[in-house]
């Protein structure tokens, strides 16, 4: 098998991509068990259809968009838009939905229509991203944890019925409830919550410590320009719409931050979107981004096999120095 800048490559042929993959799904699923991650180039297709039917044969079962922290827009059956932020926005590293208390083990992405430039989804490795890591850094994370702490409402970011789903208080007081969410409701329609939870973890299949967690995503550092002393100055240190911090509450310092950064750069593997690629990614071994682009750009985007915390055992902690 072909390999395109460290992602297993399957060449389609043209061949149509739902037809394609019922023949080919057993290779293309030994190909993600393996690496993790795998790319299907050179098929054709028919938009939303073609890649339902790929979903089809390798045995999605799409999962709902809940507790979300992108904007995005069903546009199938368990089938989003890729994350609708502006164009000029780089979206960092990270694993889908690992603030969470569960998240997609599967991830798939589908070009419907390339950028003119830019615009890849490039993917981390985050076990060997760990590796990278300076240890005091990962000692930090892993002893003391992150508390993901979120606001909606105040007309950045999401409002709490689109982020939950739900038209009702009573939906969302049950939704976090059932989560182990702490939320609070504040004046003016707006909702807090707060989640501690792990940075790292084993992976349930591998049995690898992996980075996992939305430290760049979130982070305050990761916010372009002058926005981050904006939305303070507006809101808060405690009132923006994404923030990470140590779970003791202490907040994480932006050196930490850019040495994580560092990290994923150095190993981060990227390829240009041609039309109808499609890139399955286990994602609990592979972070994703977006970088910037000009020009149009579709990408539909899937999610499949539940994972909860419940579902993992914790990394060893190393031994205090």
């Amino acid at each position: 098998m072909n390999v395109l800048n460290g992602i297993p490559l399957v060449e389609a042929d043209g061949a149509e991509l739902g037809d394609f993959l019922r023949t080919r799904a057993p290779s293309v699923e030994a190909a993600l068990a393996e690496s993790g991650a795998v790319l299907v180039r050179g098929a054709s297709g028919d938009g939303v259809g073609g890649f339902q039917r790929a979903l089809d044969a390798l045995g999605f079962a799409p999962l709902e968009y809940t507790e979300r922290s992108t904007p995005r827009s069903e546009v199938g059956d368990g089938v989003f838009t890729s994350t609708e932020y502006p164009s000029r926005e780089v979206i960092p590293q990270h694993c889908e939905s690992s603030y969470a208390g569960a998240w997609p083990g599967r991830l798939a992405f589908h070009c419907a229509v390339p950028a003119e430039s830019g615009g890849a989804t490039p993917v981390t490795d985050v076990a060997r991203v760990l590796e990278d890591i300076p240890p005091e850094i990962v000692e930090a994370v892993d002893r003391r944890g992150l508390r993901y702490v979120r606001n909606y409402g105040s007309g950045i970011g999401l409002d709490w019925r689109e982020a939950f789903q739900a038209d009702s208080r009573e939906e969302v007081d049950r939704f976090c409830r059932l989560a182990g969410l702490e939320h609070r409701w504040l004046d003016d329609d707006c909702l807090r919550t707060t989640r501690r939870a792990p940075g790292l973890a084993v992976h349930p299949r591998t049995g690898r410590r992996i980075w996992f967690n939305h430290l760049l995503l979130f982070h305050q550092s990761s916010l372009p320009g002058t926005l981050r002393t904006d939305l303070v100055g507006l809101f808060g240190e405690d009132g923006l719409p994404n923030d990470v911090l140590f779970g003791d509450g202490e907040p994480v310092p932006d050196d930490m931050v850019a040495a994580v950064r560092d990290a994923f750069d150095r190993r981060v593997q990227r390829f240009d979107w041609r039309l109808h690629d499609l890139m399955v990614i286990d994602n609990m071994r592979w972070s994703h981004g977006r970088e910037a682009f000009t020009g149009d750009r579709r990408v539909l985007v899937s999610m499949s096999d539940l994972i909860t915390r419940a579902d993992l055992t914790q990394p060893d902690r190393p031994a205090p120095r």
